[in-house]
């Protein structure tokens, strides 16, 4: 899974869903894609829930337009 360009971030954890991943994709049929992919590569894999943000308004300190175009920057003060 870490070779795959769209994972962001992929954790394991203690249960019986014992891996949460965040991924980065442009439409809602890239997910599925995406998990076709995930399903033909990992037999074993389940995917037991998933939740999909339609719309970013900050990205990365980035301010996004509706397009997900950057049109600002916020500064982030990590001290705060």
């Amino acid at each position: 899974m870490a070779k795959l360009p769209e994972i962001r971030l992929c954790v394991g954890t203690a249960g019986p869903q014992n891996l949460i991943a965040t991924v980065w994709v442009a439409s809602l049929l890239d997910a599925q894609l995406l998990e076709v992919r995930l399903a033909e590569k990992l037999p074993h894999l389940r995917i037991a829930d998933r939740a999909v943000a339609l719309r970013a308004v900050k990205l990365m300190g980035r301010l996004l337009d509706a397009e997900g175009r950057a049109v600002g920057y916020e500064q982030v003060d990590v001290w705060a």
